[in-house]
């Protein structure tokens, strides 16, 4: 157990002499440190590391030498605990940060501030929102940690650290810090090409992993109940009804479809089309409007079906879905850390604006449709992403094998 003992640098000094503060693990010093303070040898007692009442200040500079002991120690404790490697330089500038820390803290923060405005330009106000969510775990982070963040700080079990505050004290699931943490290893990468960092251990840091997601669609079962269930007088969910009915035709997200006017609406000599550029990612998409799908955007554009908040949305839709009687339980975890968290839920429940986007991916792959074309509509870039996102029911999966097979 590691112990902290105050003694004189030198003991025979003919006038005054540095106090020095040693911790030791039991079988020898450690580290040395001074406190700063200095006294005559015939004011100072060995045996019980304390100024004499000869001293006039005795037990003011008393306590200050027990406080200096006190955090030395725990400094020096907590360091350890941290995997840290500790020397005298680094004990000193706990105790009394140097300007050259604070100065390493503040270029830390300024070039973050600078990074942010550069994400801010290039990303929508939504997408922009978990640059300043990171920056507020990082500074609480930081004051919880008691080490000021600078680049040359931030070293794999940093990072090893932090993911575990956000995943308890932040109160995020292994998805959301693992984006984080992702994020910001972006950050230390970008800082490194461009000159303000030559730290590049956070590099050997790998977040954990997150659980694959549970990928909820609604079966054409599902979508017949939507259609067919008996709302009464409820005019909120029939109107949330044809939202969710137009985004699994579509593919459109929430914050696309939600702003269809009449300048998304044009003509070709097949029939009408929506045309209209995604926000998430600015690309233009171009939909044929059929059957059912025509219907809803003549009743969209009349002012019959009437836009609803995102929030509201995803309360009505469940309230929906359970009405429909889309209530299969499925088995959902949550993962914070190592600690997994299940429990049983209704189908309903899971369903969100979302939803309907997943469920005509998978459709339009179960209808033939190529992935590659079907990925023009939703605006993945990859197969691999594409695959991962889409939800084929096993059933479906043994149907496609059987008239494969010819049975």
């Amino acid at each position: 157990m590691a112990t902290a003992k105050l003694y004189l640098k030198d003991k025979n000094a003919p006038n005054v002499t540095r106090i020095i503060c040693a911790i030791s693990d039991g079988r020898g010093v450690l580290l040395r440190v001074s406190t700063d303070l200095s006294i005559k040898p015939k004011h100072w007692s060995v045996k019980n590391q304390k100024i004499l009442s000869a001293n006039s200040n005795a037990v003011e500079l008393n306590k200050q030498l027990e406080i200096f002991r006190d955090k030395a120690l725990t400094i020096y404790i907590e360091a350890k605990n941290k995997g840290l490697e500790v020397d005298s330089k680094y004990l000193k500038e706990q105790l009394a940060p140097t300007e050259k820390a604070k100065t390493k803290n503040v270029e830390f923060w300024e070039v973050w501030s600078g990074y942010l405005e550069i994400q801010k330009r290039t990303h929508k106000t939504a997408s922009f929102k978990k640059y300043r969510s990171i920056e507020n775990h990082l500074k609480k982070f930081e004051v919880l940690d008691k080490l000021p963040i600078s680049f040359d700080s931030i070293k794999p079990n940093t990072l090893e650290r932090l993911q575990e505050y956000m995943n308890t004290k932040g109160e995020l699931n292994n998805k959301t810090a693992s984006t984080y943490l992702k994020h910001l290893k972006t950050f230390l990468s970008w800082a490194v090409d461009n000159g303000y960092s030559k730290n590049t251990a956070y590099k050997k840091f790998s977040p954990i992993k997150p659980p694959e997601t549970l990928k909820v669609i609604l079966t054409e079962e599902d979508i017949n109940k939507i259609k067919s269930v008996e709302l009464g007088t409820k005019e909120y969910l029939k109107n949330t009804r044809e939202w969710l009915l137009l985004s699994v035709n579509t593919g459109l997200r929430y914050s696309d479809y939600g702003r269809i006017s009449q300048e998304h609406i044009k003509e070709s000599l097949k029939g009408r089309l929506i045309e209209i550029r995604q926000r998430k990612t600015g690309g233009f998409v171009t939909l044929p409007l059929v059957g059912e799908t025509e219907k809803i955007i003549d009743r969209i554009l009349s002012g019959e079906t009437h836009k609803i908040a995102n929030q509201n949305f995803n309360k009505y839709v469940k309230e929906l879905c359970k009405l429909a009687g889309i209530d299969e339980p499925f088995e959902v975890h949550e993962f914070k850390g190592k600690l997994s968290i299940s429990k049983s839920v209704p189908k309903y429940e899971l369903v969100t604006s979302h939803t309907g986007r997943r469920t005509f991916a998978t459709n339009m792959i179960l209808r033939g449709v190529p992935a590659e074309t079907v990925m023009k509509y939703t605006g993945h870039k990859t197969l691999a992403s594409f695959w991962q996102y889409i939800n084929i029911p096993e059933e479906k999966e043994h149907d496609l094998i059987r008239v494969a097979l010819g049975g």
